[in-house]
């Protein structure tokens, strides 16, 4: 028997349909809980009303959103915080996880004709693949569970919105699939072997021994051009659009202020695409990006040549201490930089920069800050938790509240006092502005 599938419902029409399950799971005896009746009508109006609520989630994030707490959020938490909710739930999402990781390894979505009724045979895709057929049908059937693709006839696979946004979002993807995923698998053993954050270990992160070396991240990543690569494209693709856009940094501090010919040192500002952003936005700054030179080639053929007298790449480590240049900033930034490091590291970087901060200037600090449970909506903290664990499984550091940061700050130097925070509108980052107070 062929069924209908209705793949782009209206909210209002899954709002009837949710409405309606309701009304009848409603009419239980008190006594009944939801999830564990036996009624048959309540069992079909639960399974109905879980389908419709899943395909609101879906419609309201859009595929972009879906796309990224998948890879992100289900790759590194197993129990979810929604009250009664079973424990299997989680556990079955590493299956979600392998058919996304063989659908963008295989890069299927390329192999999927695009446009309204067009389809292709699975045959022909698993041929492509070198994948028997059989074995394809069933990945891709557990894929079309969360919105993956659709079969509109037996065999034939067509894209759904989900589906599509996967082009885009692929390098996204590798880079939470291929390096995030293998290290939050290790965590258990990463405890284990640090002996519950013991400092002597020679395992600072779990990426470490999911990889198989002693190195840190960064420098494991300066010896594989390909990852760094693989990096580079999935930074471009976190900070354009959403809470880490770069046009939050550039409206998110008074950067016109800061008068005529104003110096804003961009401090592991990798190819530049932050400081590039802020000196097309305000002209009466010059930006000096500074970062490892492996990047210098790359960064100076990204500067407009309309920017290219007022952006400059500077190969500098910020583990060392600062040029004569740093003495003469007017804002030193650091986006995106501490949350990589553990408080040790971070206080070596901060030091340097303290060290050279003229009067008046500032140090600029955009990251997250933290709040306490509770404080933001469900969906918010899930994606704050999914970072924080994101930070200790590769660089066994952690995102902070804004205790952490102003011990940290004090810890660096006594003189260091916040003077000021912004958080822009649809931002994740706060904008903490550092200045000496003696």
């Amino acid at each position: 028997m062929s069924v209908q599938v209705d793949i782009q419902p209206t909210l209002a029409h899954l709002a009837g349909i949710i409405t309606a399950s309701v009304s009848t799971l409603e009419q239980l005896p008190a006594s009944q809980s939801l999830h564990e009746t036996r009624s048959e009508d309540a069992l079909d109006a639960r399974s109905v009303l879980l389908n419709a609520c899943q395909q609101v989630i879906r419609k309201v994030m859009g595929p972009t959103e879906v796309l990224k707490n998948m890879a992100l959020i289900v790759s590194l938490s197993l129990i979810h915080s929604a009250e009664n909710r079973s424990l299997i739930e989680p556990l079955q999402e590493k299956h979600n996880l392998a058919s996304l990781r063989i659908i963008n390894h295989y890069q299927i979505f390329d192999m999927v004709p695009q446009g309204d009724n067009r389809s292709t045979p699975v045959t022909e895709i698993a041929a492509k693949c070198h994948i028997p057929s059989d074995i394809l049908l069933r990945i891709l059937r557990q894929a079309m569970t969360y919105g993956l693709f659709w079969e509109p006839s037996v065999g034939m696979v067509a894209h759904t919105e989900l589906s599509k946004e996967m082009i885009r979002l692929s390098p996204l993807l590798s880079y939470q699939l291929e390096v995030c995923l293998p290290s939050s698998l290790r965590l258990p053993d990463w405890l284990k072997a640090a002996q519950a954050g013991k400092p002597d270990s020679e395992y600072k992160s779990a990426f470490q021994i999911a990889h198989a070396t002693t190195d840190t991240w960064w420098s494991y990543a300066e010896k594989r051009p390909d990852l760094i690569q693989k990096y580079g494209l999935y930074m471009a693709l976190i900070t354009n659009g959403g809470p880490h856009d770069v046009s939050h940094v550039v409206s998110g501090f008074a950067w016109g202020d800061l008068g005529e010919d104003a110096v804003v040192i961009d401090v592991g500002g990798a190819d530049g695409f932050v400081g590039i952003a802020l000196a097309q936005a305000y002209p009466n700054l010059t930006v000096f990006v500074q970062d490892s030179i492996n990047l210098k080639e790359g960064a100076d053929a990204k500067i407009p040549p309309a920017l290219k007298s007022r952006v400059f790449f500077q190969p500098h480590s910020f583990f060392e201490p600062q040029s004569r240049l740093a003495g003469m900033a007017d804002v030193l930034l650091l986006r995106h930089i501490l949350h990589d490091w553990d408080d040790n590291d971070c206080l070596v970087i901060l030091r340097h920069l303290a060290a050279v901060l003229q009067p008046g200037a500032s140090i600029i600090v955009a990251e997250q800050v933290l709040g306490q449970p509770g404080t933001y909506d469900w969906q918010t903290e899930r994606v704050m938790r999914a970072l924080d664990m994101q930070m200790m499984t590769q660089f066994g550091s952690k995102e902070r509240t804004f205790d952490d940061w102003e011990k940290l700050f004090q810890a660096a130097d006594p003189t260091l006092q916040v003077v000021g925070m912004v958080q822009p509108a649809g931002s994740a980052d706060t904008l903490m502005e550092l200045k000496k107070v003696v």
